[in-house]
């Protein structure tokens, strides 16, 4: 599957390429070919997301098995975030959203895998900007708790749905969402049941808050190693 999507993601960039020479030969029709890399653009993103989605699913898989192999990169996290936010930028625009990052650790590196991070992060903003309305705002806030990295989550309040919040904080597995008599996965929270399987991988504990006078967030603590 990843080969097909890939091939998408070549082509787009081939594209983009390519309306970008034309507008620098065609200075009139620049305006009107922004719309066509404006396009190129969102296929691009969409199919990287697609290959996000399978790499998640080959990972968990993997997981789940017990034959996962996790490096130890040198995770720079606060510039993982930010690269995160950013590369949703056209969809962030899209719905006119905001997206603000309060990042209040002086600890900008942790010692974990990170593809696995860098699939947590993606899969989390990934959904929470999908089920978001137009105008909403996401905040995110990353702070030192105890010797680990707390991150924290507010999403709009699309997200506080008891089947979200179950298969990220609740104690999931691959085999007992599956449909016995199809052998396929129960529809709903696929990018939360993932993420529910490569926090505990990671060693990092998560819920959902929603306790009364607090304002509802997604969390997890990372450890720093």
């Amino acid at each position: 599957m990843k080969s097909p999507v890939g091939n998408a993601m070549m082509y787009s960039e081939l594209l983009i390429d390519d309306i970008e020479n034309l507008q620098s030969e065609h200075k009139d029709a620049a305006d009107d070919l922004d719309h066509l890399k404006h396009y190129c653009r969102n296929i691009h993103l969409s199919s990287s997301k697609l290959i996000n989605t399978i790499q998640s699913w080959g990972f968990a898989y993997q997981i789940e098995d017990g034959i996962y192999e996790a490096s130890e990169d040198r995770v720079h996290v606060k510039k993982l975030l930010e690269q995160t936010i950013s590369g949703n930028e056209i969809f962030i625009r899209g719905k006119s959203l905001n997206v603000n990052l309060e990042y209040e650790s002086d600890v900008n590196t942790v010692k974990r895998d990170e593809e696995l991070i860098t699939l947590v992060l993606d899969n989390l903003v990934t959904l929470f900007l999908s089920i978001a309305g137009n105008k909403k705002t996401i905040d995110i806030r990353v702070s030192d708790d105890n010797g680990k990295l707390l991150f924290l989550f507010f999403p709009p309040e699309t997200a506080f749905r008891s089947n979200l919040i179950e298969a990220f904080s609740g104690e999931q597995t691959i085999s007992n969402n599956m449909v016995p008599e199809q052998g396929i996965l129960k529809p709903g929270g696929y990018a939360l049941l993932f993420v529910n399987t490569a926090l505990r991988f990671l060693g990092a504990d998560h819920g959902v808050d929603q306790e009364s006078g607090a304002t509802p967030s997604f969390w997890f603590r990372l450890p720093l190693s």
